[in-house]
């Protein structure tokens, strides 16, 4: 309406001039409109993780998030995870060994939480995945809350997060940011996109980080390279590549050993880790895809992937305080190798045609996959040794055994998906999916112990339903089943090989809403989760493990982006729940943990940012509050609660230059991040500041 009274006034004010002085230079007239706000929940917007059928979020009877560009810029977010604890209820439990990991729902770590970049699965290996992690070159990072394998297969029942790259343009851009900080810290991000000739089109972006650390010698370094070509040798058919490689140094931080129980304010920077240290990931990766419009309502698509992984770690992973004698002992020298190569194909044709005289979507394919994984290391090594609490010599690395060669992982999956969206009527879409998968595990064990040859076919599914009560407002409701390992798929050794797959159900109620005149938008979801089978004691006899216990989690989250008055923006989300062990069964005594919270599972986290946008300025407040957690099943060790407040404030010097200021953990609170075992803590980032200059052309 603003823009149409608007051009309406210029409209009448040049004919009113052009009437009584036709031979006057009329002077320039610049109409212009409020641009429309971006939301953060986007929920008119396309999500690609939730469904393959092309729904918006508000569609989807799932609960389903996106950040932006944008926004990850704004709140100055580094890192894939600082940007994803950012959204409705994901917390960071990332250590050293398993690279990045998140709790979702009351379910932890990378089997039961997926990760993947555009839409391919990133398969683990020992419970680890190290890419993608800087957030450079990507246009978003989705997010789909609950059992996620119907798209994504196993070890998905939290949910999954899928880093959506910036794509290969036609049109010519240059971005670029290059940052400074305190402790040392450095990065530079740089990314553009242009034409081939007539049919083709290339995007780049290469990025670089490091800095200090925040504990002493904790020194970190990173550095990637993306680049994506698109070739269109006809309208109907595209041909994209991309080919990627990132070398990462993250700093080796194991935490501190607790005092009486607690973390100690006086070993805040303390690092206990040996003075040789290791611990890199390199990945490369490298992808082709072809997608080919047969008609106007039938598509074709095909995607080919290779990526590989490799891995080291060398470090002092243990530290247990002796407050008789002041001294640290230091065990677990721990010398670790990974070799992951995986490899694979998908194909998919998707239909939008009529049925009975109603609108109807669906895709169906076929997917297949084969990783080899290679794990050595100088298992049985039995060095200790113990340090000062203060004032010590790091001192080297001890083994008392060489880096060998432990298993050789062969893993071949297989999956049929069906996905359908039906239009019952005007305002009810139906929505079912089923994913049939074949596993089959293969472990050659270079220790001694037996091979291992076990397969695995699960049948999971998700029905739902999304009403419009209105254009602005739909309720759904769905179902869903999925599946997960009880350990990593990759590498079951004897022990494990014997059980079957967990097996977990969702159960989910919500609400998703847009405000009038873009206000905002809102979403609310009620929802249930229960894993069977989990590993658990024998109850006759307890020094049997069997399968049998049972966890489940159900909880409200609420999240809402507004914009209540002209400039400002406010975003904020809420997860409560309650996540427990409904059976289980630990230890050779067999004692109950029924009841009891599994570890690093807040049940209360949210998130809230405020900001101030003009044209030539802005700045925000944001805030992260995770509650209480437990360091064990027993729940005998507690981390408290805590809330960060970060800051930024940016100057737009012209349309192409930006300078901005992160403040990160204003107050310098002091916290406990997470648990690594029961004598140790990782303490969290302190007070940070970084600037940062911005182009964009």
């Amino acid at each position: 309406m603003f823009k149409q009274e608007v051009l309406s006034v210029a409209i009448l004010a040049a004919l009113s001039c052009s009437a009584y002085a036709t031979d006057d230079v009329l002077d320039e007239v610049v109409v212009k409109a409020p641009a429309e706000p971006r939301a953060a929940i986007n929920l008119n917007k396309t999500n690609s993780t939730a469904s393959r059928l092309g729904l918006t979020a508000k569609e989807t009877p799932a609960s389903v998030e996106a950040v932006d560009s944008e926004t990850i810029r704004q709140r100055g977010d580094i890192s894939i995870k600082e940007a994803v604890t950012r959204t409705t209820g994901i917390t960071d439990i990332s250590t050293p060994g398993n690279g990045q990991s998140f709790s979702s729902r009351g379910f932890t770590g990378n089997n039961s939480v997926a990760q993947a970049e555009d839409g391919v699965r990133l398969v683990t290996g020992a419970g680890t995945l190290t890419y993608p992690s800087d957030s450079w070159g990507y246009e978003r990072i989705e997010v789909l809350r609950g059992p996620a394998s119907v798209i994504f297969g196993d070890g998905s029942a939290g949910g999954v997060i899928n880093s959506v790259r910036k794509k290969a343009s036609k049109e010519t851009s240059l971005e670029a940011l290059f940052g400074l900080g305190t402790r040392g810290a450095y990065r530079a991000g740089v990314g553009g996109s242009g034409a081939i000739g007539d049919v083709g089109a290339f995007r780049i972006d290469a990025s670089a980080l490091g800095g200090n650390g925040y504990i002493d010698r904790g020194d970190y370094k990173s550095k990637k390279i993306m680049s994506s070509f698109l070739y269109t040798p006809a309208e109907n058919i595209r041909l994209g590549f991309t080919l990627d490689h990132a070398e990462e140094s993250p700093t080796a931080i194991y935490g501190s050993p607790l005092v009486n129980g607690k973390i100690s304010r006086s070993l805040r920077k303390a690092n206990f880790n040996v003075d040789n240290d290791e611990m890199d990931f390199i990945d490369t990766r490298a992808r082709a895809k072809l997608e080919w419009d047969i008609t106007p309502s039938l598509k074709f698509k095909n995607e080919t992937y290779w990526f590989k992984s490799d891995r080291e770690w060398r470090n002092a992973e243990n530290y247990a305080l002796n407050t008789t004698t002041n001294r640290v002992t230091r065990s677990s020298f721990l010398a670790i190798e990974h070799e992951q190569t995986q490899y694979g194909n998908r194909m998919e044709l998707a239909s939008v045609d009529a049925v009975f005289g109603h609108q109807n979507r669906i895709a169906a394919g076929w997917e297949i996959s084969h990783t080899d994984f290679l794990h050595s290391s100088n298992a049985g090594n039995t060095a200790t040794d113990s340090v000062p609490v203060y004032n010590f010599s790091p001192g080297q690395f001890r083994s008392t055994t060489a880096v060998l060669k432990n298993y050789d992982a062969d893993l071949k999956q297989q999956a049929f998906f069906v996905e359908d969206a039906f239009n019952a009527t005007d305002h009810l879409k139906l929505i079912v999916g089923l994913r049939k998968d074949l596993i089959d595990t293969y472990r050659k064990d270079y220790r001694g112990a037996a091979n291992v040859d076990q397969d695995f076919s699960p049948l999971t599914w998700r029905a739902g339903a999304v009403f419009d009560l209105t254009p602005e407002t739909a309720l759904y409701g769905q179902m869903s089943r999925g599946t997960d390992p009880v350990t990593n798929l990759l590498g079951l050794n004897l022990a494990n090989a014997q059980f079957d797959l967990t097996k977990s159900r969702q159960e989910e109620i919500g609400i998703k809403h847009l405000l009038p005149d873009a206000k905002g938008q809102m979403t609310l979801a009620l929802y249930h989760i229960a894993k069977d089978d989990i590993i658990t004691r024998d109850p006759v006899t307890p020094s049997t493990s069997i399968q049998g216990g049972k966890q489940s989690s159900r909880g409200i989250e609420f999240a809402t982006t507004l914009f209540p008055v002209e400039n400002w923006r406010t975003d904020f989300n809420l997860a409560i729940l309650d996540a427990r062990f409904d059976e289980l069964k630990e230890g050779n005594a067999g004692i109950s943990r029924a009841g009891n919270t599994p570890s690093n599972v807040p049940e209360r986290v949210a998130n809230a940012w405020i900001y101030y946008q003009q044209p030539q300025w802005e700045a925000g407040v944001g805030a992260r509050y995770v509650g209480k957690r437990y360091a064990d099943n027993a729940n005998a060790i507690t981390m408290d609660s805590y809330t960060v407040y970060d800051a930024s404030a940016a100057w737009n010097i012209n349309r192409q230059i930006t300078v901005r200021a992160n403040l990160r953990n204003l107050t310098d609170k002091f916290y406990a991040a997470l648990a690594y075992g029961n004598t140790q803590q990782i303490i969290g980032a302190p007070r940070q500041l970084e600037l940062t200059a911005e182009f964009k052309y």
